[in-house]
């Protein structure tokens, strides 16, 4: 391994500490960041892109052989999570632009990282994979549509306007590095070497900007807004397992349901409520950007763990007599 796959692996691990250091150094210095603001749909064009380039037509297989599975998956997510964010806004009388943002959040597609958090708990990945993938394919259409019926009571909602901009930040930048991943394969693994440390970088930049354009909102709502993410990814979790308990789907499957409906696209959240809403409204994305990391990883590796020990603990297979 050379000096920078070590310093890529090192940046990439511990992302979660990057987060946590610049959002503080952000609270306490936002002005070197708040001109920035503008460049947030640009930093996440930078995740997309990333994840478009981890892509490959086999994230899609699954549609063909295993269509139930990821119906299932996507329409749990979307059916349930915005009236969590909406059920929990009303349940505190949240302010109305935390309980848009509770909603946003709850509009949006499942996670990348809901396959790295599948992966850790030895579940089914290539569910995970392409759930993620065609939910945030189907983000364009179906998004507009749950936050009018759920927020417009709250404010105007410019459905075109974020149809447009989710083909532009999101649809665009997958499609683009779809075709780099095509037209460039022997170049693909050196390119994916730098595809995390770009994301991580996005990352850092989007939550940084945030904190510092909202440091007066989170001195007044932060103990609540934290509160809410708290109890909305563990929901979220709860109703995944729930679900695929229900379906008597297998050990794997319900691993990877857990994470797709409770790991969801925050920055994209995050992105849409600056953009589109009021700067409150993207305090719950940029909460569960930390929350949601920290928790799903520590829920991950427990239970990876657990599969390990009852592999260990299982007695070996006895051999057929020949």
């Amino acid at each position: 391994m050379t000096g920078f796959e070590k310093f890529v692996k090192f940046v990439t691990k511990y992302v979660t500490l990057w987060v946590i250091l610049c959002a503080v150094f952000a609270y306490f210095v936002p002005t070197p960041f708040k001109p920035y603001g503008g460049t947030i749909p640009w930093f996440l064009g930078i995740i997309m892109l990333s994840m478009g380039l981890s892509m490959t037509p086999n994230d899609f297989k699954l549609v063909l052989t295993r269509p139930k599975d990821v119906i299932v998956g996507i329409v749990t997510l979307y059916a349930f999570m915005p009236l969590v964010g909406l059920g929990l806004g009303t349940i505190f009388n949240l302010d109305p632009m935390l309980t848009v943002g509770l909603v946003l959040l709850g509009c949006t597609p499942t996670g990348t990282s809901s396959n790295v958090m599948t992966f850790l708990a030895k579940g089914d990945k290539a569910l995970a994979v392409t759930v993620s993938s065609l939910s945030t394919i189907v983000a364009p259409v179906v998004m507009p549509m749950l936050l009018l019926f759920y927020v417009g009571k709250y404010l105007p909602i410019d459905a075109v306007g974020l149809f447009m901009s989710i083909i532009k930040i999101v649809i665009i930048p997958i499609a683009l590095g779809l075709l780099i991943h095509k037209f460039f394969e022997k170049q693909m693994p050196v390119i994916l070497k730098v595809v995390p440390l770009a994301t991580v970088a996005a990352i850092v930049c989007i939550i940084s900007v945030i904190v510092a354009l909202n440091v007066e909102r989170l001195q007044a709502v932060a103990g609540m807004a934290a509160l809410t993410l708290v109890l909305y990814t563990g929901i979220g979790l709860a109703i995944g397992y729930t679900v695929a308990r229900l379906l008597r789907m297998k050990a794997p499957k319900r691993k990877a349901m857990t994470f797709i409906v409770g790991v969801q696209n925050t920055a994209l959240a995050v992105t849409l409520g600056i953009t589109y809403f009021d700067p409150m409204s993207a305090i719950p994305g940029a909460i569960g950007v930390v929350w949601t990391t920290v928790f799903c990883s520590f829920v991950a590796s427990l239970w990876g763990n657990k599969t390990e020990d009852a592999a260990e603990a299982a007695p070996p297979a006895q051999g057929t007599a020949h």
